[in-house]
């Protein structure tokens, strides 16, 4: 039985981007054509750059658990299709090659709604100009984040079981919070980290990011309880 993996992904503040509205129609709507059975990995709207041309240590495309997870798929033979609108809304950067080679190895055939009928100079001028127009957009992220630096105050997007105070200046604890404490008592408790992720519902990869970040959980409290930030200096 054939399976195609239908993926849809949108570039924050990208007019050039097909809306998410319309690849959740186009896209899965091939992937029924092409094969029997259709998964769907739908990141919304998400960055299509990878560790493999940014320095961010959060929310890259390489770094997200269900794009780890479809590759590894694509990799070992799960799908024999790949579907998107095009090439662009899968990676914008060379991070693309790793997932066109996981599906060479996996045997699945890459399908995308709008074709690419450029030749190859064409078609690569192209990548080059919406690389420069994200690298603008980047570059005014990057300035806002060393504001926010300088000022002492959080950035980038809340760790698990955090959110942002009133005034978006410190990551508090969330609607999840309850688990990052289970997630420290279970490890008080001696169990493994396997264990933990088992008891808590979550991957073992979010477990570790918490009990590495103890410290840091534990001072975020403190001032969501004070209603000050004096513990930060």
């Amino acid at each position: 039985m054939s399976k195609a993996l239908a993926w849809i992904r949108k570039s924050k503040g990208d007019e050039s981007d097909v809306g998410l509205e319309e690849q959740r129609e186009l896209v899965p709507a091939l992937a029924n054509k092409v094969a029997d059975k259709v998964d769907v990995l739908d990141l919304g709207v998400h960055t299509g750059f990878s560790t493999m041309t940014r320095d961010d240590p959060a929310g890259l495309l390489d770094q997200n658990e269900s794009v780890q997870k479809s590759v590894d798929e694509l990799k070992d033979g799960v799908y024999t299709h790949l579907v998107a609108l095009d090439d662009r809304r899968v990676c914008r950067d060379e991070y693309f090659s790793v997932i066109q080679y996981a599906a060479e190895q996996g045997d699945a055939e890459i399908v995308y709604v709008a074709d690419v009928n450029e030749d190859d100079l064409t078609f690569d001028l192209k990548r080059r100009i919406e690389r420069d127009t994200k690298e603008e957009e980047i570059e005014k992220s990057r300035r806002a984040i060393e504001r926010r630096k300088e000022h002492g105050y959080d950035h980038g997007r809340p760790r698990f079981g955090m959110t942002y105070d009133s005034e978006g200046h410190y990551q508090v604890p969330g609607e999840q919070f309850e688990t990052v404490l289970e997630i420290f008592q279970l490890d008080s408790d001696g169990k493994s980290r396997r264990e933990i992720a088992d008891a808590v519902g979550r991957p073992t990869s979010t477990v570790q990011n918490v009990l590495k970040r103890r410290e840091w959980y534990v001072e975020r409290a403190e001032i969501s309880r004070e209603g000050s930030a004096k513990h930060l200096n």
